[in-house]
C-alpha cells in the first residue's frame, strides 16, 4: 500500500528548541505485549462506524488474545477500547474521507495534533502508527522528513510510543528522532527464512541506542509458522506484532470459524496472560543459541548441523561457564533482568513441529510463567537441573532469583 502527495512546503509547528527537544527525547516504552488487529493502513477509516458493530469487535477480540486495534481515533472509540481493555494503535497516516487524521497533510496536521494532546496519558491508547512501508519510500510530501513527523508526535504527545516500520533493516537507521518502536516486516516464511533471525539480530543490537523496542509485521499463515515466528521474536524482545492483514473477524464484528486466519485465536488465548509480564522486562541483554540438528521446519541439517559449532543461523552460542545452561532441548534463550534484580529467560522453541523436552541448569530458584493462569509455579530442583516441555513452535518464560 503506497500513499504518495504533491509537495507543499510548510512551516512547522515546533520552535528549534522545542524540535531538538523532543527529537533527542527517549521515547514512551510499550507497557505490555501488544497483539494488533489491523485492516490496513493509510487511506480511509478500516473498521465500522456503528458503535454497536465496533463494540461487539472489540468483545470478540480480547476473547481471541487480540489487545490492540490498529484504527482512526474516534473519541467515542477509544471510550469502548477503554471499557473492554482494548489498547487503541492510531492511524496517523488517514488522508480519503472520512479519515482526515494524515499528519502530512498540513490541512490535516491540526486534528492529529489535537488527538494527541487530548490522549496524553490516556491508558486507552497504546500508541501512533506513522509508516508500514520502506523507509526510502516515504519522501517528503510537504517538504519534511520522517524525522520532523515523529518530533511532533512525541511534543504533542511524550507518554505514548510511535510505530515506524520498514521492510526489513531498509534505511532503518536513517531517522533520528527516537520513535519508541521500530517495526519492519520479512514474512521470513513466505519470502525466505534468511531473513528472520538477520533482522532480528539487527534490530536487538541497534534498538537500545534509539532507547527503543522491536516490533513486527508477520502474515498470517498457519498455528506452527506464526508461533514459531512469535516466539522466537519475544526471545529478541520484540514487543509488537501486527498481523498482515486482517483478523479472524466478520464485518459484524464476530469470530469467523472459517476465516484464514482462525489460528491467531489459539495463539492469542495461550498468549495473552504473558502480554504485562512482557511489557515488565525491557530489553534483552543477550540472546543465545544451541546447537541444532533439525532445521526451523524440521528438516535435517546434514552437514550444515557441524558447521559453526552446530549453532543455525549466525546466532551467538553460549559462552562457557555462564550462569545459565542447557543440557537437553534445540532452542532459543533471550536473557533479561526485570527492575527489582530477578533475571528473566525467554526460550523459543528452535524447531515449529517437534516439540522440546527441556533441561536446563541454574543456581538460585527457577519458576515457570503459567500461560494458562498467569501465575507463576516453582520448577522441581535435582542437582541445580529443571526440566520442563516446550510445544511446537512454542515460548516459555522463566524467572531466577537467588542465583
Amino acid at each position: 500500500m503506497r500513499l504518495r502527495f504533491g509537495t507543499t512546503i510548510v512551516v512547522i509547528f515546533l520552535s528549534p528548541f522545542a524540535a531538538l527537544h523532543a527529537q533527542d527525547k527517549a521515547p514512551a516504552a510499550p507497557k505490555e505485549f501488544a497483539f494488533v488487529l489491523s485492516n490496513g493502513y493509510g487511506e480511509g477509516d478500516h473498521f465500522s462506524n456503528d458503535p454497536k458493530v465496533f463494540e461487539n469487535l472489540l468483545i470478540n477480540m480480547r476473547k481471541s488474545g487480540f489487545n490492540a486495534i490498529h484504527c482512526i481515533y474516534r473519541d467515542w472509540r477509544v471510550e469502548l477500547c477503554r471499557k473492554h481493555d482494548v489498547k487503541m494503535m492510531i492511524d496517523v497516516l488517514a488522508w480519503k474521507e472520512g479519515g482526515g487524521t494524515d499528519i502530512r497533510k498540513p490541512d490535516q496536521r491540526e486534528v492529529v495534533k489535537k488527538i494527541c494532546q487530548k490522549v496524553r496519558g490516556d491508558a486507552a491508547v497504546w500508541g501512533y502508527n506513522l509508516w508500514n512501508e520502506k523507509l526510502q519510500d516515504f519522501g517528503n510530501p510537504d517538504g519534511m522528513n520522517i524525522d520532523a513527523y515523529i518530533t511532533m508526535l512525541k511534543e504533542w504527545d511524550p507518554t505514548h510510543p510511535v510505530w515506524m516500520g520498514t521492510r526489513t533493516v531498509s534505511y532503518a537507521n536513517s531517522p533520528k528522532a527516537k520513535p519508541g518502536i521500530h517495526g519492519y516486516y520479512d514474512y521470513a516464511w513466505q519470502r525466505g527464512f534468511l531473513w528472520h533471525f538477520a533482522d532480528l539480530q539487527w534490530y536487538f543490537k541497534y534498538v537500545p541506542s534509539q532507547d527503543g523496542y522491536i516490533g513486527r509485521w508477520d502474515q498470517g499463515s498457519n498455528y506452527n509458522w506464526n508461533s514459531y515466528s512469535l516466539n522466537t521474536s519475544i526471545a529478541f524482545g520484540n514487543k509488537v506484532v501486527i498481523w498482515f492483514i486482517g483478523g479472524p473477524f466478520d464485518k459484524a464484528g464476530n469470530i469467523d470459524p472459517k476465516h484464514r486466519f482462525h489460528h491467531l485465536i489459539k495463539i492469542g488465548q495461550e498468549t495473552q496472560k504473558l502480554y504485562p509480564e512482557l511489557g515488565k522486562l525491557g530489553r534483552p541483554t543477550d540472546v543465545f543459541s544451541t546447537p541444532t540438528t533439525k532445521t526451523h521446519d524440521n528438516k535435517d541439517r546434514g552437514k550444515d548441523k557441524d558447521a559453526d559449532g552446530g549453532v543455525p543461523w549466525r546466532l551467538s552460542a553460549f559462552p562457557k561457564d555462564y550462569w545459565f545452561t542447557i543440557h537437553a532441548g534445540e532452542v532459543l534463550a533471550g536473557f533479561f533482568r526485570y527492575p527489582s534484580g530477578e533475571d528473566a529467560v525467554c526460550i523459543a522453541n528452535h524447531n515449529a513441529f517437534v516439540k522440546q523436552d527441556m533441561v536446563v541448569g541454574a543456581k538460585g530458584r527457577v519458576e515457570i510463567f503459567d500461560r494458562q493462569t498467569g501465575e507463576w509455579r516453582a520448577l522441581k530442583r535435582e542437582q541445580n537441573r529443571y526440566a520442563f516441555e516446550i510445544r511446537p513452535g512454542g515460548g516459555e518464560l522463566l524467572r531466577v532469583s537467588r542465583r
